[in-house]
């Protein structure tokens, strides 16, 4: 039993559970620091989408104008 538990062991045992919780640490840390960035990115696409449907919705009124005076135009000319 005193090979299983001596100084030496023990020690040895200590220094890699220390290093396990310090990966662990650091592991969690990039964890938390990844979630964040993803959360800002989804926000940033949301805002992205919104500004891509209004600009849509602009570029159709654009259209619907443009016929309405080609219209008026050929009538003109017809």
């Amino acid at each position: 039993m005193e090979g299983l538990f001596g100084d030496n062991r023990l020690g040895e045992l200590e220094e890699k559970i220390d290093a396990l919780v310090a990966n662990y640490k650091g592991v969690k840390a990039e964890r938390e620091k990844l979630v964040s960035k993803i959360e800002a990115l989804e926000a940033e696409n949301r805002e992205l989408k919104q500004k891509m449907t209004e600009i849509q919705g602009e570029k159709e009124v654009v259209m619907r104008k443009v016929k309405t005076i080609l219209d008026k135009v050929e009538k003109i000319e017809g």
